[in-house]
Formats: structure tokens, sequence, C-alpha cells
């Protein structure tokens, strides 16, 4: 019970508040790019996280530090198309508006 109380306040994110952040973020991407059909991964797994260091100008304040998370994610991307599994990397922050995220890149494995 200590380790959930203690990995909350560190403000790492939880798995379902990454995959909340990461779904939103490509789904938007895809409609940006015309393919609306895209609604939520089929299996999301966290992998990972380390405090990273704040960017350049960017002090700690009321925010709190970032964490890089690695994550799998895997959806089916059309009908009748196997299913695509990607590792990607994402900057999560938790701010006085929520966490936010800022996509560090994934790739298909």
């Amino acid at each position: 019970m200590a380790t959930l109380v203690l990995s909350a306040c560190s403000g790492e994110p939880s798995e379902g508040d990454m995959r909340r952040l990461v779904e939103t973020h490509t789904r938007r991407a895809l409609e940006w790019q015309g393919n609306a059909g895209f609604r939520a991964f089929d299996n999301f797994r966290k992998q990972g996280c380390v405090e990273a260091k704040p960017k350049a100008g960017q002090g700690n304040g009321q925010d709190g530090a970032p964490y890089d998370c690695y994550y799998a994610a895997t959806f089916v991307p059309q009908p009748g198309q196997p299913a695509l599994t990607v590792n990607g990397k994402g900057r999560f922050r938790r701010t006085d508006k929520g966490l936010t995220f800022e996509d560090l890149g994934a790739q298909p494995r």
C-alpha cells in the first residue's frame, strides 16, 4: 500500500493517465491526417518512467518535475489489417491545469 501512495505522490503518471493522454494525442494526430477511424488502443502498457531534466528556461515552480515515460500501445489501424504495436516515449508533467503530454516518438515493433 505504501508503494502506491509514494508513486502517486511522486508526480509520475499512472498507466491509466498515460493511456488517456496518448490515446487523445493519437486520435487528434490521425484525424488531422484524415483518418478518423481510431478510437482507442486495444492494449496499452506502461513500461517505466524516469524523472527528466527540465528544458532550459523551465523551472519546476508550481509545476511538477517532468517524467519521460516509455509505453507499448497496440491497435488495429484499419479493418482487416493486422494489429500494430508501437513502442513510444512521452514527456509527462503535472501542471496547475492537470497532466500534460509531449510526444517524444514511437517506433513500430
